[in-house]
């Protein structure tokens, strides 16, 4: 009997069925569904992982390879340097012997720094140099030196004078016709007043000696006799003052002899002769129709094939410090091209 009863329970209709909820099967086939996308997507993540990791080993080693690459390629640039020094019987020189001859190419040679660069790089395997300085270091260095030179010539003296012994011996020539940026550079260098007893030959680089710089926007009498006031307190009093005919030069020699501390002014030559000349040529119809023919020439001869017969170029500022060189091409073209040499229209 319980056998039967278990059986005919066995064909009863089952819950969800008999209330109507779902129909048969409908909760194990969603079940089923969901642990199927959930299989798919663990298989594309583990796929996706394993692409991840593998181009993250493979980045680390090209990296690691080129590191190596780099390395070798510098040792190896490193050795053909030094072989190369060797065979040629060179050894690495000094950054003390780079800059004094940086130096010397500047001051001796007059060069610019741009090509004192291009010069050592030029050189550069010949001399031992490893690394060629740019302009700007090149800049720096003689900032430095400017700065130590100035520094050492404030306890400079020069031989004593019979007619002034409370002078300092050195005559100082100031100048302020240099420009920087916007502002002007006074400059006062400092001569021995005994330089052509000592030596031969008119006054080099060498020779004299920078005392002072200022930079300022304007200069006027007051403000050079100032800076002039500062370095007598420091150098004492000049033998002398050399410098050009400008009322602000002049202004400030007579503020320091209102105030005891005034030395004899020389005017420079070739100020003195630029000033007589431009009172008496400046004027004259002669040297207008100079010029102005110097204009016309330059302008026809430039970019040809007689540019080397182009008139010197002459500021207007300072055109009678120069005027020699005008009137010195002048002469030569007039003995190279004589009145009615030239066929008509020709260049």
């Amino acid at each position: 009997m319980l056998m039967a009863h278990g059986q005919s329970n066995l064909h009863l209709t089952p819950w969800p069925r008999a209330i109507g909820v779902a129909p048969e099967g409908r909760v194990m086939s969603q079940f089923s569904k969901m642990k199927h996308s959930r299989t798919q997507w663990k298989e594309k993540a583990k796929q996706r992982g394993q692409g991840e990791r593998y181009e993250r080993r493979e980045k680390g080693r090209i990296k690691a390879e080129r590191d190596q690459l780099t390395h070798a390629l510098n040792a190896s640039q490193a050795r053909v340097r030094e072989l190369e020094a060797r065979l040629g019987g060179l050894a690495s020189r000094p950054k003390v012997d780079v800059v004094h001859l940086a130096l010397q190419l500047f001051l001796e040679a007059r060069i610019s720094f741009r090509a004192v660069s291009r010069v050592l790089a030029l050189l550069a395997l010949a001399l031992g140099i490893k690394q060629t300085p740019c302009p700007q270091t090149i800049i720096n260095w003689v900032i430095r030196l400017t700065i130590v030179r100035i520094d050492a010539a404030r306890t400079l003296r020069g031989l004593p004078l019979d007619q002034a012994p409370f002078t300092n011996g050195l005559i100082w020539m100031i100048d302020l016709s240099i420009g920087l940026g916007a502002g002007k550079i006074v400059a006062v260098l400092a001569l021995d007043a005994h330089h052509h007893q000592l030596v031969r030959g008119a006054p080099a680089l060498g020779h004299v000696h920078c005392v002072g710089v200022a930079v300022g926007d304007s200069w006027t009498g007051d403000t050079i006799a100032e800076l002039l006031k500062r370095l007598i307190a420091q150098m004492g009093r000049p033998a002398a003052y050399l410098k050009d005919g400008g009322s602000d030069l002049h202004k400030a020699a007579a503020l320091l002899e209102d105030d005891g501390l005034g030395s004899p002014c020389l005017d420079d030559i070739s100020h003195a002769a630029a000033g007589m000349l431009k009172r008496t040529y400046q004027s004259h119809p002669a040297f207008a129709r100079l010029v102005s023919a110097c204009g016309r020439a330059s302008g026809k001869l430039t970019h040809t094939l007689l540019a080397c017969l182009v008139p010197p170029t002459v500021r207007t500022k300072a055109r009678f410090m120069n005027v020699h060189r005008f009137v010195t091409w002048a002469d030569r073209v007039l003995q190279l091209s004589p009145p009615g040499g030239a066929p008509r229209g020709s260049m």
